[in-house]
């Protein structure tokens, strides 16, 4: 018997009406359930534009607008 251990994974939905990501705390026990179930948020409405996948505060990887995941230091200086 084998037991499944379950994670909360923190999923930031990039939704073009609202001004930050919102929020959502998803249990999974595998990174590809968690990443199928972004997907599937991403598709379920046109007005979302990208999920970003945290665990434990730590960023495991992005879909749609949060695929690339910019460093401070590469953002353009303020004129």
């Amino acid at each position: 018997m084998s037991v499944a251990y379950v994670q909360t994974f923190e999923l930031y939905l990039d939704d073009d009406r609202y001004a930050v990501p919102t929020l959502h705390l998803v249990p999974a026990d595998n990174t590809h359930a968690v990443l199928q179930f972004a997907r599937r948020m991403i598709d379920e409405s046109v007005h979302h534009r990208g999920v970003e996948i945290c665990v434990s505060g730590e960023r495991i990887d992005g879909l749609g607008t949060f695929a690339v995941r910019r460093a401070l230091t590469d953002r353009p200086d303020p004129a």
